[in-house]
């Protein structure tokens, strides 16, 4: 999960390019947790995705569903705006882009997996597996990512579910 991330681990994670996999909608739905179990002197390394990505290691990402809901929006709007579901914010400097964090949950995702020949973007010879969203992420202000629903989900390129 790399949870937590004190600067000698970060450098290590670095030196060997290890991929990343962690959970960013724990900040959305388990902060007060973490921040009351957590000592303050190691609060700062937690859930440093902003500096992992700055420091070059690819980073994928997953819900770690059913510790908290499946849905990436939650993941995504966490690693954005480092906003907890209680209005809390934690360490806003590790934020990351809308993009950078799609990219967590699909092309990222899809390298940590070794398949990123067959998943992870919506390209030629690849399996068709997507969502259609109400709103692009990328583009709606960042506290309303969390409001986006999704319309339909396309696996193999056959709708397997519609709103």
């Amino acid at each position: 999960h790399c949870a937590e991330c004190p600067p000698p681990l970060l450098e290590r994670l670095q030196k060997l390019q290890a991929v990343v996999v962690t959970q960013p909608s724990f900040l959305y739905y388990s902060v007060e947790r973490y921040l009351a179990m957590v000592p303050p002197e190691r609060q700062p390394w937690l859930y440093r995705i902003g500096s992992l990505l700055r420091g070059g290691l690819t980073v994928a990402a997953s819900s770690d569903s059913p510790i908290v809901p499946g849905n990436p929006l939650m993941g995504i709007y966490a690693a954005v705006t480092r906003q907890a579901d209680s209005g809390q914010y934690i360490l806003p400097e590790e934020g990351i882009s809308a993009g950078e964090a799609l990219e967590m949950y699909t092309i990222n995702a899809a390298r940590a997996s070794f398949e990123e020949d067959i998943k992870g973007s919506i390209t030629p010879g690849k399996v068709a597996d997507m969502v259609l969203l109400t709103d692009d992420p990328t583009k709606v202000p960042a506290e309303q990512i969390k409001d986006i629903e999704i319309l339909m989900a396309i696996i193999g390129g056959e709708p397997v579910w519609e709103a």
